[in-house]
């Protein structure tokens, strides 16, 4: 969920410049908000207006509204704000973690750092750790993230990425606890190209499960870890978001996170049209559950014949396969 990434990485600028105003319970408010919208199961954009937006847990109606300016713009203007007053710094310098305004603006002032690049260029050449109460390993930790961030805003090959994805499911398939696992998301629907890799697992013990798995030697780090999620980078920088589901769950979060939007909406309008509701949790006639438990019953209830996972785009699904950059 790109969206709901970036809107959680802006909200967590903002909670870091109220910090250096020193302006109390607000910033924890906003980092608060950036974990439930990190953590959501679909697109922002898809939870309706700000009055909808307020029934998430976190969310007043001042994250609302800045939320749907996000949604509606792609920017959020308190925040724009907040950067010319506090001035010094490059926004793209905000996205980096371990790395505050107060930092930030050092960086600037000392080294002329401008850019990720120049971050990136100056921390491998050990110019930080000269600055003032910088050491060598809070220097190594801002490299990591500054890479990050680059890492984020690549898209890998197909072919690229397959090794890898085969090697994680297969591990994590073998984790104590883990029932069922399956690659969902762009990878599944074989996309030329990948940002990140969505997996589904089955567990009855998801904290347990998410310990193990933030502890298999592919883990590069782990970016977040709670509830029934865990995200973390291979070594490769490839993203990778593990949903940790229950078993009478199984196709309805398999069916929602492989599909693409335009193909979730459409599947939404069919169950609407019979008077259901369709979520990642399942098929619903009013509090009854009408299918969930595989993907090919939640087709079959909706009077459709099965779409294969590469076709699920738009309404109805493709009639073409999109082009991997492999040879089959």
């Amino acid at each position: 969920m790109e969206r709901n990434k970036r809107l959680a990485q802006l909200l967590r600028q903002i909670a870091a410049l109220l910090d250096e105003q020193g302006v109390a319970f607000k910033p924890a408010a906003y980092r608060r908000a950036a974990q439930v919208i990190e953590d959501l199961p679909k697109d922002i954009a898809e939870y309706g207006d700000a009055k909808a937006l307020m029934e998430l847990p976190g969310i007043g109606e001042a994250i609302a509204a800045k939320t749907r300016e996000f949604i509606e713009t792609g920017n959020v203007s308190f925040l724009e704000k907040l950067l010319r007053e506090q001035g010094g710094i490059p926004p793209a310098l905000m996205e980096v973690e371990n790395l505050g305004p107060k930092r930030a603006r050092e960086f600037v002032r000392e080294l002329g750092i401008q850019t990720i690049d120049d971050l990136i260029k100056a921390a491998e050449a050990g110019r930080l750790r000269g600055l003032p109460r910088m050491s060598e390993l809070m220097e190594k930790k801002i490299l990591e993230s500054a890479r990050r961030v680059t890492e984020r805003s690549r898209r890998f090959p197909f072919a690229e990425v397959k090794p890898d994805v085969e090697k994680i499911i297969a591990t994590i398939r073998q984790v104590p606890g883990v029932e069922r696992a399956e690659v969902a998301g762009s990878y599944r629907r074989e996309k030329a190209t990948v940002g990140d890799i969505d997996i589904l697992a089955i567990t009855k013990t998801p904290d347990t499960v998410a310990e193990a798995i933030a502890t298999l030697p592919i883990v590069r780090v782990v970016v977040a870890k709670g509830g029934t999620k865990i995200s973390f980078d291979l070594q490769s920088g490839l993203r990778v978001d593990v949903r940790l589901v229950a078993k009478d769950q199984w196709g309805s979060a398999l069916l929602y996170f492989t599909g693409d939007k335009e193909h979730n909406i459409w599947l939404r309008k069919k169950a609407i049209e019979r008077g259901w509701k369709l979520n990642e949790y399942g098929l619903f006639e009013g509090g009854k559950v009408i299918a969930s438990r595989e993907e090919t019953d939640m087709y079959e209830a909706l009077g459709l014949a099965w779409i294969e996972p590469q076709r699920r785009l738009g309404a109805i699904g493709s009639s073409r396969l999109e082009p991997r950059t492999e040879s089959s």
